[in-house]
């Protein structure tokens, strides 16, 4: 089965990650969409975070009626912090028979190159990549020249998405100042947030 990687904080999951996903779900011709929130994210060690299992819970919310999209948990399983090359690699181990794209931002693409151990993410999965609309896109020959790989070990797919301005932390903001996020979450995501007062004193 073909299977796309969408790894996140989410903190929370929003309408655009719903959107993306699904768009490149249906564009790169993926069987299903596994969305692997973040156990302890290397590149957000100076703030607090959500606990894990509520941000699990809010994505299984999120992705109620879609039955190509899941929830894999596997990161509270691995050491910290959370790696995709280490994801990549037990996911790989764990689920040989099938084959594994990771759905990333334009933005990531553009710095892919200083994550941990790129070289073996490519090894491991293909690249799903969504540019920012109006940017010049990154080319697998590019990529590879960043790398040191010859382009052939780069595999990319480039899938065009709507614009979609939402951002976690906006949302985070909002409900700190008190103001609606309606239409920036899915409903089920709104009132669990409400019911849970999260992020209602600080951002």
């Amino acid at each position: 089965m073909r299977i796309g990687l969408f790894g996140g904080t989410f903190d929370p999951i929003h309408l655009g990650h719903l959107i993306l996903a699904e768009r490149c779900r249906e564009e790169a011709g993926l069987e299903e969409i596994w969305f692997v929130p973040s156990y302890a994210p290397p590149h957000k060690s100076d703030r607090t975070i959500t606990r894990f299992e509520q941000r699990c819970e809010m994505v299984a919310l999120a992705t109620t009626g879609q039955p190509a999209f899941r929830v894999e948990r596997i990161e509270k399983e691995l050491p910290p912090p959370s790696f995709t090359s280490e994801t990549l690699a037990e996911l790989q181990a764990r689920h040989p028979e099938h084959e594994f794209s990771l759905v990333i931002g334009g933005d990531s693409l553009r710095d892919f190159s200083t994550w941990h151990e790129p070289q073996r993410i490519l090894e491991l999965a293909r690249l799903v990549a969504v540019p920012r609309p109006g940017a010049i896109p990154v080319t697998p020959e590019e990529l590879a020249g960043q790398l040191g790989l010859p382009p052939e070990r780069v595999r990319l797919t480039l899938v065009e998405c709507p614009a979609i301005a939402i951002a976690s932390r906006e949302i985070r903001a909002r409900i700190a100042a008190g103001k609606t996020v309606r239409y920036l979450v899915p409903r089920s995501i709104e009132e669990y947030l409400r019911e849970r007062k999260l992020y209602a004193t600080g951002v």
